[in-house]
Protein backbone atom coordinates (compact mmCIF):
# COMPACT_ATOMS: atom_id res chain seq x y z
CA UNK A 1 0.00 0.00 0.00
CA UNK A 2 1.07 3.51 -0.91
CA UNK A 3 1.75 5.82 2.36
CA UNK A 4 -0.90 8.18 2.44
CA UNK A 5 -3.80 6.80 0.73
CA UNK A 6 -6.01 4.13 2.09
CA UNK A 7 -7.50 1.27 0.76
CA UNK A 8 -9.29 -1.84 -0.05
CA UNK A 9 -8.09 -5.22 -1.55
CA UNK A 10 -9.99 -6.58 -3.88
CA UNK A 11 -10.46 -10.38 -2.15
CA UNK A 12 -12.61 -12.03 -5.02
CA UNK A 13 -11.56 -15.13 -6.65
CA UNK A 14 -9.11 -14.74 -9.77
CA UNK A 15 -10.68 -17.81 -11.77
CA UNK A 16 -12.03 -17.40 -15.17
CA UNK A 17 -15.66 -17.90 -14.80
CA UNK A 18 -17.27 -20.88 -16.47
CA UNK A 19 -18.99 -19.61 -19.86
CA UNK A 20 -17.20 -16.27 -20.31
CA UNK A 21 -15.34 -15.09 -23.20
CA UNK A 22 -12.06 -16.12 -24.13
CA UNK A 23 -9.12 -13.92 -23.25
CA UNK A 24 -6.99 -12.68 -25.70
CA UNK A 25 -3.91 -13.34 -26.27
CA UNK A 26 -2.81 -9.40 -26.31
CA UNK A 27 -4.98 -8.82 -23.70
CA UNK A 28 -3.18 -12.01 -21.23
CA UNK A 29 -0.42 -9.33 -21.64
CA UNK A 30 -2.24 -6.60 -20.79
CA UNK A 31 -4.22 -7.67 -17.76
CA UNK A 32 -3.34 -11.00 -16.82
CA UNK A 33 -1.46 -11.54 -13.53
CA UNK A 34 -1.25 -8.08 -12.70
CA UNK A 35 -2.05 -5.96 -9.53
CA UNK A 36 -4.39 -2.75 -10.60
CA UNK A 37 -4.02 0.40 -8.24
CA UNK A 38 -7.59 1.60 -8.58
CA UNK A 39 -8.57 4.86 -7.65
CA UNK A 40 -12.24 5.53 -6.53
CA UNK A 41 -14.46 7.65 -4.08
CA UNK A 42 -17.60 7.38 -2.64
CA UNK A 43 -20.49 8.86 -5.40
CA UNK A 44 -23.39 5.97 -4.18
CA UNK A 45 -24.82 4.22 -5.96
CA UNK A 46 -21.61 3.71 -8.56
CA UNK A 47 -19.33 3.04 -5.75
CA UNK A 48 -20.37 2.60 -1.59
CA UNK A 49 -18.16 2.31 0.84
CA UNK A 50 -19.07 0.91 4.27
CA UNK A 51 -16.41 2.50 7.17
CA UNK A 52 -15.96 1.16 11.15
CA UNK A 53 -16.07 4.24 13.94
CA UNK A 54 -12.75 5.09 13.24
CA UNK A 55 -13.30 5.67 9.29
CA UNK A 56 -11.70 2.71 8.56
CA UNK A 57 -12.30 1.28 5.26
CA UNK A 58 -13.96 -2.14 5.48
CA UNK A 59 -16.03 -2.95 2.46
CA UNK A 60 -16.73 -1.42 -1.55
CA UNK A 61 -19.66 -2.13 -3.25
CA UNK A 62 -22.12 -0.62 -5.98
CA UNK A 63 -22.68 -0.33 -9.97
CA UNK A 64 -18.95 0.41 -10.58
CA UNK A 65 -17.64 -1.79 -8.19
CA UNK A 66 -19.50 -4.86 -9.97
CA UNK A 67 -17.77 -3.94 -12.95
CA UNK A 68 -14.36 -4.08 -11.41
CA UNK A 69 -14.67 -7.36 -9.52
CA UNK A 70 -16.66 -9.17 -12.78
CA UNK A 71 -13.26 -7.95 -14.70
CA UNK A 72 -11.12 -8.93 -12.15
CA UNK A 73 -12.67 -13.08 -12.47
CA UNK A 74 -12.48 -12.93 -15.85
CA UNK A 75 -9.33 -11.92 -16.55
CA UNK A 76 -7.69 -13.12 -13.51
CA UNK A 77 -5.94 -9.52 -12.34
CA UNK A 78 -5.75 -8.51 -8.77
CA UNK A 79 -6.54 -5.05 -7.72
CA UNK A 80 -6.49 -2.55 -5.05
CA UNK A 81 -8.63 0.41 -4.12
CA UNK A 82 -6.74 3.57 -3.35
CA UNK A 83 -8.97 6.70 -1.90
CA UNK A 84 -7.33 10.22 -2.17
CA UNK A 85 -6.75 12.31 0.73
CA UNK A 86 -9.09 15.12 0.00
CA UNK A 87 -11.48 12.30 -1.21
CA UNK A 88 -12.35 14.72 -3.97
CA UNK A 89 -12.31 13.20 -8.05
CA UNK A 90 -10.79 15.97 -9.01
CA UNK A 91 -10.47 19.35 -11.50
CA UNK A 92 -8.21 20.45 -13.45
CA UNK A 93 -6.81 24.25 -13.57
CA UNK A 94 -4.41 25.99 -16.05
CA UNK A 95 -3.04 21.93 -16.81
CA UNK A 96 -2.95 21.43 -13.03
CA UNK A 97 -4.74 18.56 -11.53
CA UNK A 98 -6.04 17.24 -7.77
CA UNK A 99 -7.81 14.68 -6.73
CA UNK A 100 -7.73 11.20 -8.20
CA UNK A 101 -7.21 13.12 -11.93
CA UNK A 102 -3.92 14.65 -10.05
CA UNK A 103 -2.82 11.07 -9.00
CA UNK A 104 -3.78 9.46 -12.03
CA UNK A 105 -1.18 11.76 -14.42
CA UNK A 106 1.52 11.25 -11.30
CA UNK A 107 1.47 7.80 -11.90
CA UNK A 108 0.13 6.45 -8.66
CA UNK A 109 -2.92 4.46 -9.68
CA UNK A 110 -3.42 2.46 -12.58
CA UNK A 111 -7.18 3.87 -13.21
CA UNK A 112 -10.15 5.85 -11.62
CA UNK A 113 -13.27 3.72 -11.11
CA UNK A 114 -16.39 5.66 -9.69
CA UNK A 115 -19.24 8.19 -11.33
CA UNK A 116 -16.26 9.50 -12.70
CA UNK A 117 -17.92 12.22 -15.46
CA UNK A 118 -16.11 13.33 -18.40
CA UNK A 119 -15.77 16.70 -18.99
CA UNK A 120 -13.83 19.25 -21.62
CA UNK A 121 -10.82 19.96 -18.72
CA UNK A 122 -10.64 16.19 -17.63
CA UNK A 123 -10.94 15.00 -21.38
CA UNK A 124 -7.06 17.39 -22.26
CA UNK A 125 -5.43 15.32 -19.48
CA UNK A 126 -6.69 11.95 -19.09
CA UNK A 127 -8.16 9.25 -21.41
CA UNK A 128 -11.40 8.10 -21.20
CA UNK A 129 -13.10 4.39 -21.89
CA UNK A 130 -16.59 4.10 -23.55
CA UNK A 131 -19.05 5.83 -21.12
CA UNK A 132 -20.99 2.83 -19.78
CA UNK A 133 -23.96 5.48 -18.40
CA UNK A 134 -25.44 8.53 -18.50
CA UNK A 135 -26.64 10.64 -15.41
CA UNK A 136 -28.57 13.33 -15.36
CA UNK A 137 -27.84 16.40 -13.08
CA UNK A 138 -30.59 17.52 -10.55
CA UNK A 139 -30.76 19.82 -7.38
CA UNK A 140 -31.25 17.91 -4.04
CA UNK A 141 -33.71 20.41 -2.32
CA UNK A 142 -36.33 20.56 0.84
CA UNK A 143 -39.24 18.39 -0.07
CA UNK A 144 -42.16 20.24 -1.23
CA UNK A 145 -44.91 22.35 0.54
CA UNK A 146 -48.42 21.55 0.88
CA UNK A 147 -50.24 24.66 -0.32
CA UNK A 148 -52.29 26.22 2.66
CA UNK A 149 -56.11 25.45 2.44
CA UNK A 150 -56.66 29.02 3.22
CA UNK A 151 -54.89 30.24 -0.58
CA UNK A 152 -57.14 27.23 -1.42
CA UNK A 153 -59.86 29.12 -1.00
CA UNK A 154 -59.15 31.67 -3.87
CA UNK A 155 -58.20 29.18 -6.01
CA UNK A 156 -61.76 28.00 -7.75
CA UNK A 157 -61.41 31.84 -9.42
CA UNK A 158 -58.97 33.50 -11.06
CA UNK A 159 -57.15 36.62 -10.31
CA UNK A 160 -58.53 38.37 -12.95
CA UNK A 161 -61.70 37.24 -12.46
CA UNK A 162 -61.87 37.76 -8.80
CA UNK A 163 -61.06 41.63 -9.51
CA UNK A 164 -64.15 41.74 -11.79
CA UNK A 165 -66.20 40.14 -9.47
CA UNK A 166 -65.18 43.08 -7.04
CA UNK A 167 -64.88 45.81 -9.35
CA UNK A 168 -68.56 44.91 -10.33
CA UNK A 169 -69.94 44.58 -6.74
CA UNK A 170 -68.29 48.08 -6.05
CA UNK A 171 -69.87 49.23 -9.13
CA UNK A 172 -73.36 47.67 -8.82
CA UNK A 173 -73.28 49.24 -4.91
CA UNK A 174 -72.73 52.62 -5.98
CA UNK A 175 -75.63 52.18 -8.51
CA UNK A 176 -78.15 50.51 -6.37
CA UNK A 177 -77.49 53.41 -3.68
CA UNK A 178 -77.99 56.50 -5.81
CA UNK A 179 -80.93 55.16 -7.52
CA UNK A 180 -83.54 55.54 -4.72
CA UNK A 181 -82.19 59.01 -4.02
CA UNK A 182 -82.21 60.57 -7.06
CA UNK A 183 -85.19 58.88 -7.98
CA UNK A 184 -86.79 60.44 -4.24
CA UNK A 185 -85.22 63.70 -5.22
CA UNK A 186 -86.09 64.52 -8.76
CA UNK A 187 -89.61 63.19 -9.09
CA UNK A 188 -92.08 65.62 -8.03
CA UNK A 189 -95.47 63.15 -6.60
CA UNK A 190 -95.54 61.46 -2.92
CA UNK A 191 -95.87 57.64 -2.88
CA UNK A 192 -98.90 55.51 -1.57
CA UNK A 193 -98.50 55.53 2.04
CA UNK A 194 -95.92 58.31 2.46
CA UNK A 195 -95.96 61.74 4.95
CA UNK A 196 -97.73 64.45 2.86
CA UNK A 197 -95.24 66.29 3.67
CA UNK A 198 -93.50 66.34 0.02
CA UNK A 199 -90.45 68.65 1.89
CA UNK A 200 -90.21 66.68 4.63
CA UNK A 201 -89.72 63.29 2.24
CA UNK A 202 -87.35 65.26 -0.31
CA UNK A 203 -84.89 66.43 2.84
CA UNK A 204 -85.15 62.55 3.54
CA UNK A 205 -84.28 61.18 0.30
CA UNK A 206 -81.01 63.60 -0.02
CA UNK A 207 -79.30 61.25 2.48
CA UNK A 208 -78.31 58.22 -0.56
CA UNK A 209 -78.42 54.95 1.10
CA UNK A 210 -74.97 53.49 2.65
CA UNK A 211 -72.30 51.85 0.84
CA UNK A 212 -71.25 49.35 3.08
CA UNK A 213 -75.15 48.30 3.63
CA UNK A 214 -75.37 47.84 -0.06
CA UNK A 215 -72.31 46.10 -0.34
CA UNK A 216 -73.54 43.76 2.04
CA UNK A 217 -77.00 43.18 0.01
CA UNK A 218 -75.41 42.19 -2.91
CA UNK A 219 -72.73 39.59 -0.82
CA UNK A 220 -76.13 38.09 0.88
CA UNK A 221 -77.38 37.01 -2.71
CA UNK A 222 -73.95 35.79 -3.60
CA UNK A 223 -74.06 33.08 -0.82
CA UNK A 224 -77.49 32.67 -0.77
CA UNK A 225 -77.93 33.74 2.67
CA UNK A 226 -81.25 35.93 3.49
CA UNK A 227 -79.86 39.32 4.68
CA UNK A 228 -82.05 42.03 6.38
CA UNK A 229 -80.87 45.26 4.70
CA UNK A 230 -80.96 48.58 6.42
CA UNK A 231 -84.28 49.58 5.03
CA UNK A 232 -86.23 47.06 7.33
CA UNK A 233 -84.83 47.95 10.25
CA UNK A 234 -84.81 51.74 9.10
CA UNK A 235 -87.25 51.99 6.38
CA UNK A 236 -87.61 55.43 5.26
CA UNK A 237 -91.14 57.13 5.79
CA UNK A 238 -92.09 57.52 2.47
CA UNK A 239 -92.23 53.29 1.90
CA UNK A 240 -94.67 51.55 2.58
CA UNK A 241 -93.80 48.20 1.98
CA UNK A 242 -91.34 45.49 0.62
CA UNK A 243 -91.13 43.30 -2.29
CA UNK A 244 -89.11 40.27 -2.18
CA UNK A 245 -86.31 38.98 -4.53
CA UNK A 246 -85.03 35.77 -3.79
CA UNK A 247 -85.13 35.76 -0.05
CA UNK A 248 -84.05 39.70 -0.16
CA UNK A 249 -86.00 42.24 1.16
CA UNK A 250 -86.56 45.09 -1.82
CA UNK A 251 -88.09 48.45 -0.58
CA UNK A 252 -90.64 49.87 -3.24
CA UNK A 253 -90.62 53.20 -4.85
CA UNK A 254 -87.08 52.76 -6.40
CA UNK A 255 -88.65 52.21 -10.03
CA UNK A 256 -87.70 49.92 -12.79
CA UNK A 257 -83.78 50.40 -12.74
CA UNK A 258 -83.02 49.51 -9.27
CA UNK A 259 -85.18 46.03 -9.52
CA UNK A 260 -83.45 45.97 -13.14
CA UNK A 261 -79.98 46.12 -11.44
CA UNK A 262 -81.28 43.76 -8.38
CA UNK A 263 -82.78 40.98 -11.01
CA UNK A 264 -79.57 41.02 -12.98
CA UNK A 265 -77.33 40.64 -9.90
CA UNK A 266 -79.48 38.10 -8.66
CA UNK A 267 -79.33 36.36 -12.37
CA UNK A 268 -75.29 36.47 -11.94
CA UNK A 269 -75.35 35.29 -8.43
CA UNK A 270 -76.82 31.99 -9.18
CA UNK A 271 -73.84 31.43 -12.22
CA UNK A 272 -70.93 33.06 -9.52
CA UNK A 273 -72.29 31.19 -6.79
CA UNK A 274 -72.44 27.73 -8.61
CA UNK A 275 -69.60 27.79 -9.78
CA UNK A 276 -67.87 28.35 -6.87
CA UNK A 277 -69.02 25.70 -5.12
CA UNK A 278 -68.56 23.29 -7.76
CA UNK A 279 -64.89 24.16 -7.85
CA UNK A 280 -64.01 24.34 -4.42
CA UNK A 281 -64.51 21.14 -3.13
CA UNK A 282 -61.71 19.72 -4.94
CA UNK A 283 -59.24 22.37 -4.03
CA UNK A 284 -59.77 21.80 -0.69
CA UNK A 285 -59.95 18.18 -0.55
CA UNK A 286 -56.91 17.23 -2.96
CA UNK A 287 -53.73 18.23 -1.78
CA UNK A 288 -51.61 20.81 -3.68
CA UNK A 289 -47.68 20.91 -3.90
CA UNK A 290 -45.38 23.85 -4.15
CA UNK A 291 -41.61 22.61 -5.06
CA UNK A 292 -38.94 25.28 -3.44
CA UNK A 293 -37.13 25.22 -6.76
CA UNK A 294 -38.33 23.46 -10.04
CA UNK A 295 -34.75 24.31 -12.09
CA UNK A 296 -31.39 26.29 -12.17
CA UNK A 297 -33.06 29.33 -13.44
CA UNK A 298 -35.62 29.76 -10.13
CA UNK A 299 -32.19 29.13 -7.99
CA UNK A 300 -30.61 31.94 -9.85
CA UNK A 301 -33.41 34.51 -8.31
CA UNK A 302 -34.00 32.81 -5.27
CA UNK A 303 -32.26 34.54 -2.52
CA UNK A 304 -33.57 31.89 0.69
CA UNK A 305 -31.27 29.01 -0.83
CA UNK A 306 -27.98 28.91 -2.13
CA UNK A 307 -26.28 26.86 -5.25
CA UNK A 308 -23.92 24.39 -3.37
CA UNK A 309 -21.53 21.61 -4.65
CA UNK A 310 -18.76 19.22 -3.74
CA UNK A 311 -15.73 21.69 -4.39
CA UNK A 312 -13.57 20.15 -7.56
CA UNK A 313 -16.45 17.44 -8.50
CA UNK A 314 -17.32 17.45 -12.62
CA UNK A 315 -20.56 20.19 -11.71
CA UNK A 316 -18.47 22.68 -9.44
CA UNK A 317 -16.18 22.98 -12.53
CA UNK A 318 -18.52 23.55 -15.21
CA UNK A 319 -20.05 25.72 -12.70
CA UNK A 320 -16.40 27.91 -12.38
CA UNK A 321 -15.37 27.27 -15.78
CA UNK A 322 -18.47 28.54 -17.13
CA UNK A 323 -18.44 31.90 -18.98
CA UNK A 324 -22.43 32.65 -20.15
CA UNK A 325 -25.83 31.29 -18.92
CA UNK A 326 -27.06 30.41 -15.77
CA UNK A 327 -24.17 28.21 -15.54
CA UNK A 328 -21.82 31.47 -14.94
CA UNK A 329 -24.05 32.87 -12.84
CA UNK A 330 -24.44 30.06 -10.15
CA UNK A 331 -20.18 30.08 -10.60
CA UNK A 332 -19.73 33.70 -9.68
CA UNK A 333 -22.44 32.97 -6.49
CA UNK A 334 -19.75 30.23 -5.87
CA UNK A 335 -16.86 32.46 -6.30
CA UNK A 336 -18.73 35.09 -3.51
CA UNK A 337 -19.80 32.65 -1.23
CA UNK A 338 -16.69 30.20 -0.67
CA UNK A 339 -18.59 28.80 2.06
CA UNK A 340 -20.76 26.92 -0.91
CA UNK A 341 -17.94 25.17 -2.35
CA UNK A 342 -18.28 22.15 0.13
CA UNK A 343 -14.66 20.67 0.98
CA UNK A 344 -16.54 17.41 1.85
CA UNK A 345 -20.07 16.17 1.51
CA UNK A 346 -20.59 14.22 4.95
CA UNK A 347 -24.33 14.66 5.46
CA UNK A 348 -26.69 15.71 2.46
CA UNK A 349 -29.65 15.82 4.72
CA UNK A 350 -27.90 18.29 6.98
CA UNK A 351 -26.79 20.91 3.84
CA UNK A 352 -30.58 20.81 2.75
CA UNK A 353 -32.90 21.01 5.47
CA UNK A 354 -31.30 22.93 8.20
CA UNK A 355 -28.61 24.89 6.24
CA UNK A 356 -30.92 25.82 3.74
CA UNK A 357 -28.39 24.76 0.62
CA UNK A 358 -29.37 23.38 -2.76
CA UNK A 359 -26.82 20.66 -3.63
CA UNK A 360 -26.54 19.58 -7.20
CA UNK A 361 -25.05 15.82 -7.89
CA UNK A 362 -26.21 13.12 -9.97
CA UNK A 363 -29.34 12.04 -10.39
CA UNK A 364 -29.04 8.57 -9.05
CA UNK A 365 -27.24 10.23 -6.21
CA UNK A 366 -30.15 12.59 -5.13
CA UNK A 367 -32.36 9.66 -5.35
CA UNK A 368 -29.95 7.34 -3.12
CA UNK A 369 -30.14 9.90 -0.56
CA UNK A 370 -33.80 10.49 -0.53
CA UNK A 371 -34.35 6.55 -0.24
CA UNK A 372 -32.02 6.54 2.80
CA UNK A 373 -33.20 9.77 4.61
CA UNK A 374 -36.83 8.36 4.23
CA UNK A 375 -35.70 4.61 5.69
CA UNK A 376 -34.04 6.43 8.66
CA UNK A 377 -36.63 9.19 9.42
CA UNK A 378 -39.71 7.47 8.46
CA UNK A 379 -40.81 10.76 6.27
CA UNK A 380 -40.55 13.09 2.77
CA UNK A 381 -38.19 15.71 3.98
CA UNK A 382 -35.84 15.97 0.91
CA UNK A 383 -37.22 15.94 -2.93
CA UNK A 384 -35.17 16.34 -6.07
CA UNK A 385 -36.36 19.18 -8.87
CA UNK A 386 -38.27 17.27 -11.68
CA UNK A 387 -36.32 19.34 -14.32
CA UNK A 388 -32.45 18.25 -15.11
CA UNK A 389 -30.06 20.98 -15.88
CA UNK A 390 -27.09 19.23 -17.56
CA UNK A 391 -26.51 15.40 -17.87
CA UNK A 392 -22.82 13.63 -17.99
CA UNK A 393 -21.55 10.50 -19.14
CA UNK A 394 -19.38 8.05 -16.61
CA UNK A 395 -16.61 6.25 -17.08
CA UNK A 396 -13.53 4.96 -16.58
CA UNK A 397 -10.62 7.01 -16.21
CA UNK A 398 -7.29 5.91 -17.32
CA UNK A 399 -3.61 7.66 -18.35
CA UNK A 400 -3.13 9.31 -21.80
CA UNK A 401 -2.40 6.97 -24.60
CA UNK A 402 -3.32 3.76 -22.28
CA UNK A 403 -3.07 0.21 -24.03
CA UNK A 404 -5.30 -0.68 -21.56
CA UNK A 405 -7.74 1.92 -22.55
CA UNK A 406 -7.51 1.47 -26.36
CA UNK A 407 -7.15 -2.31 -26.76
CA UNK A 408 -9.67 -3.96 -23.46
CA UNK A 409 -11.49 -1.81 -21.51
CA UNK A 410 -13.78 0.19 -23.61
CA UNK A 411 -14.34 -3.15 -25.65
CA UNK A 412 -14.91 -4.94 -22.27
CA UNK A 413 -17.42 -2.41 -21.28
CA UNK A 414 -19.30 -2.16 -24.64
CA UNK A 415 -19.89 -5.95 -24.62
CA UNK A 416 -21.51 -5.46 -20.81
CA UNK A 417 -23.65 -2.84 -22.29
CA UNK A 418 -24.98 -4.85 -25.72
CA UNK A 419 -25.44 -8.07 -23.27
CA UNK A 420 -27.46 -6.23 -20.96
CA UNK A 421 -25.57 -7.46 -17.89
CA UNK A 422 -24.54 -3.77 -16.62
CA UNK A 423 -28.41 -3.10 -17.01
CA UNK A 424 -28.48 -5.89 -14.45
CA UNK A 425 -26.46 -4.49 -11.83
CA UNK A 426 -28.02 -1.30 -12.37
CA UNK A 427 -31.19 -2.47 -11.81
CA UNK A 428 -29.90 -3.99 -8.47
CA UNK A 429 -28.09 -0.59 -7.08
CA UNK A 430 -30.57 1.73 -8.49
CA UNK A 431 -32.86 3.50 -6.24
CA UNK A 432 -36.04 2.00 -6.50
CA UNK A 433 -39.43 4.85 -6.72
CA UNK A 434 -40.76 5.49 -3.49
CA UNK A 435 -43.47 8.34 -2.32
CA UNK A 436 -41.02 10.85 -1.59
CA UNK A 437 -38.90 9.90 -4.84
CA UNK A 438 -41.87 10.46 -6.96
CA UNK A 439 -42.67 13.74 -9.14
CA UNK A 440 -44.95 15.97 -7.34
CA UNK A 441 -46.53 16.06 -11.33
CA UNK A 442 -47.51 12.75 -10.91
CA UNK A 443 -49.18 12.84 -7.42
CA UNK A 444 -53.04 13.21 -7.75
CA UNK A 445 -54.27 16.35 -8.47
CA UNK A 446 -57.71 17.82 -9.40
CA UNK A 447 -59.21 17.95 -12.94
CA UNK A 448 -60.61 20.98 -12.39
CA UNK A 449 -59.66 24.23 -13.40
CA UNK A 450 -59.36 27.69 -12.58
CA UNK A 451 -62.45 29.80 -13.93
CA UNK A 452 -60.98 32.01 -15.60
CA UNK A 453 -62.29 34.74 -17.82
CA UNK A 454 -62.78 32.65 -20.61
CA UNK A 455 -65.14 30.43 -19.16
CA UNK A 456 -67.17 33.68 -16.86
CA UNK A 457 -67.02 36.01 -19.02
CA UNK A 458 -70.67 36.17 -20.42
CA UNK A 459 -71.78 36.30 -16.77
CA UNK A 460 -69.79 39.96 -16.30
CA UNK A 461 -71.27 40.84 -19.92
CA UNK A 462 -74.41 40.34 -18.78
CA UNK A 463 -73.83 42.54 -15.75
CA UNK A 464 -72.62 45.28 -18.01
CA UNK A 465 -75.93 44.97 -20.26
CA UNK A 466 -77.76 44.76 -16.92
CA UNK A 467 -76.03 48.24 -15.78
CA UNK A 468 -76.62 49.58 -19.71
CA UNK A 469 -80.75 48.87 -19.23
CA UNK A 470 -80.87 49.93 -16.00
CA UNK A 471 -79.75 53.67 -16.96
CA UNK A 472 -81.61 53.74 -20.09
CA UNK A 473 -85.19 52.65 -17.73
CA UNK A 474 -83.79 55.21 -15.42
CA UNK A 475 -83.23 58.14 -18.34
CA UNK A 476 -87.02 56.78 -19.51
CA UNK A 477 -88.07 57.48 -16.33
CA UNK A 478 -86.11 60.94 -16.05
CA UNK A 479 -88.08 61.60 -19.46
CA UNK A 480 -91.80 60.54 -18.02
CA UNK A 481 -91.97 62.23 -15.02
CA UNK A 482 -90.52 65.57 -16.90
CA UNK A 483 -93.83 65.19 -19.22
CA UNK A 484 -96.43 64.07 -16.59
CA UNK A 485 -95.00 66.85 -14.43
CA UNK A 486 -95.06 69.37 -17.38
CA UNK A 487 -98.80 68.28 -18.28
CA UNK A 488 -99.81 69.06 -14.69
CA UNK A 489 -98.47 72.54 -14.74
CA UNK A 490 -100.20 73.31 -18.80
CA UNK A 491 -103.47 72.24 -17.17
CA UNK A 492 -103.50 74.15 -13.90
Amino acid sequence: MRSGFTSYLGREAIQTRKGTAAVMSFEKDLVLGRHFLIGTVEIPPYIIIKRDHNGTLLQVDGFVHQIVQFLAKKFQFTYEYVEPPNGITGSCVNKTCNGLIGMLIRGEIDMIATGLAMTLSRFHMIDYTFPFESDPITLLIPYPKKDSTLKSILKPFSTEVWILLVLSMVIYAYLMSWAGYLRARWFNRSYHGTTDNLESSREIARQPGKFADDIMFLLSVLVNRKFLSKYQKHPRPFYSGFTVIAGNHIPPGFGEAFRILVAVWCLIAVVISNSYNTSIKSFLTLPKYRPVIKSLNDLTENSKYSFAAKKHSSVWSNMIEAQTGPFAKIGELLRKHPENSLDILDDDKDYVIYQKKVLAQFQSSNLFVIQEDMKSSGKCRLYTAEKPFDELRISFGLPKNSPIENHFLSHELMWLKQSGILQYWKNSYWPRANRCSAPISTKPVSNTERLTLNYLSGAFLLLCAGMLVSLASFAAELIRNYCRTKRSSTSK
